[in-house]
């Protein structure tokens, strides 16, 4: 190397340009940046020599323009395609000739540039880039396609969040359920949590407390939990919600009933009937009723609710109601 050659170096993992000034010691070399600042580097550091003229600092700024319209990484595609054919390895002179049927400095550091950034269809070998099959260019593309996809979701979960937050109505997908569950499992369960990672990431990225009390406390405050949930009822694992599926199931219910398959089933709904139970019971369970006959007697009716008549046999609310065959009482 002399001194005006321009060269490529990492400065904490961004891509640097530096033109070489003089030797430094048996091996090193210290070489000046677009901004003037110098710096001292190992060969091992140089990461790329762009050769065939000599620079100044000053020209850095103009060659990067120089370089900067032909960085399309779609363009890789089609030299790929015409490569794995051949089955042949590329360095970044060849493609340059390839992509820009020119071979002037500028253009084979933008050719080196495209390769050295390139995870999809090149894999280094040397100083030179092989093609990569095609079915691993599949299987990456499906990878990032994945990742993209992650990350979409991430931004929409985080969007929600922040309307959330900010007390208005949001409507919760199944792509959220991953990380809402990882926070309430993080809540319930703390440390010894499976879904730790997922349940910090958020709470790091929204400056929330990275706690089991940090993720309870934004859950109340997403208005998904109550200030007083119970905790030892969700550290018992026992369901606190139906499956999408029994959900469905239920509501298909209410429109198109099952056949009633109780032949000996009376209509007794023209009787009123009263319950005794307290104003908050959700299942109310039984009732009695009273009828005047026409000999001037009262008959007595108890009436117990029949919850199989909205079943059928093996059918979704069967096997959950099967699941959950217990009554739990807890303190609370």
């Amino acid at each position: 190397m002399e001194k005006g050659t321009l060269i490529e170096f990492r400065l904490h993992g961004d891509r640097r340009l530096a033109v070489a000034e003089r030797p430094e010691g048996k091996k090193h070399w210290i070489v000046i940046d677009e901004r003037g600042q110098s710096h001292t580097l190992h060969p091992r550091q140089i990461t790329y020599q762009i050769v065939g003229e000599l620079y100044k600092p000053a020209d850095i700024a103009r060659f990067l323009q120089e370089v900067q319209p032909y960085l399309d990484a779609s363009s890789l595609e089609v030299a790929w395609e015409i490569l794995i054919e051949e089955g042949t390895a590329i360095d970044p002179k060849g493609m340059a000739r390839l992509l820009f049927s020119d071979q002037s400095p500028s253009l084979c550091y933008a050719a080196y540039t495209l390769l050295s950034d390139d995870k999809l269809y090149f894999k280094q070998k040397g100083e030179s880039y092989e093609p990569r099959p095609p079915s691993q260019v599949n299987e990456l593309k499906h990878q990032l396609e994945m990742e993209a996809q992650r990350q979409r979701e991430w931004q929409d979960f985080l969007a929600k969040v922040e309307q959330a937050l900010a007390n208005n109505p949001v409507e919760w997908h199944n792509s959220d359920r991953t990380r809402l569950d990882a926070l309430e499992r993080f809540a319930t369960l703390g440390e010894e949590a499976s879904y730790r990672a997922p349940a910090l990431e958020t709470l790091a990225t929204l400056h929330r407390s990275e706690t089991p009390q940090g993720a309870l406390q934004l859950l109340v405050d997403l208005g998904l939990w109550s200030p007083h949930e119970n905790l030892f009822l969700r550290r018992s694992q026992i369901p606190v919600e139906f499956p999408s599926k029994v959900l469905e199931v239920a509501q298909h219910c209410l429109h198109s009933p099952p056949p009633d398959l109780e032949s000996n089933r009376l209509d007794l709904t023209h009787l009123k009937v009263y319950t005794i139970d307290d104003e908050s019971t959700a299942e109310i369970d039984d009732g009695i009723s009273v009828e005047n006959l026409p000999d001037g007697q009262q008959r007595l009716w108890i009436h117990i609710a029949d919850p199989t008549r909205w079943l059928l046999p093996g059918d979704a609310l069967d096997l959950e109601a099967r699941r959950r065959s217990t009554t739990l009482y807890l303190p609370t």
